[in-house]
């Protein structure tokens, strides 16, 4: 039970402290935006050379990859973005919906876990364990990535008004 307990207390923490934070506005760095999916890339790729997935769990990857691009569009559509008048930059800030959903992501990914991870009496070789860790990469990639590129197309289309 104490396993359970410290984690969700954890997410309740990092929830309670960013929805009460005041939303600041901060300029959009858009040469930066490639960079978190491109290095989250890199490690799922050395994960996946590492061990390679066997056919279910690439299904699983790119499932997860859709699923995560799919959120990761949400997501992206709840940044506020505007264009500074004076200095001409694009200034976003991050919606408190965009917060709980990702919270939310990270919940289901650690149910999965506690449904599926060492102590449930499966045996490993068996466990869908893999499979579930190779969607789960897939899905914040995807969420990485189509959220950056959401905020970027945005971003494009206020400065060429």
């Amino acid at each position: 039970m104490m396993t359970v307990i410290g984690p969700l207390l954890t997410l309740a923490l990092v929830l309670a402290i960013r929805v009460r934070r005041p939303q600041s506005e901060r300029p959009l760095s858009k040469r930066f935006l490639w960079l978190a999916p491109t290095l989250y890339l890199a490690a799922v790729t050395a994960m996946l050379v590492r061990h390679p997935p066997t056919l279910v769990g690439w299904f699983m990857v790119l499932g997860g990859v859709l699923t995560g691009a799919v959120i990761g569009w949400v997501r992206g559509r709840m940044f506020a973005l505007r264009v500074d008048p004076e200095s001409g930059l694009v200034l976003r800030r991050r919606s408190r919906a965009a917060v709980v959903l990702l919270v939310g992501v990270v919940s289901l990914r650690f149910i999965a876990n506690l449904w599926v991870g060492p102590g449930t009496g499966v045996d490993p070789e068996t466990s869908p364990t893999l499979i579930v860790t190779d969607f789960m990469m897939g899905c914040v990639f995807g969420l990485l990535a189509v959220t950056r590129i959401e905020i970027a197309i945005r971003a494009r289309r206020l400065l060429a008004r």
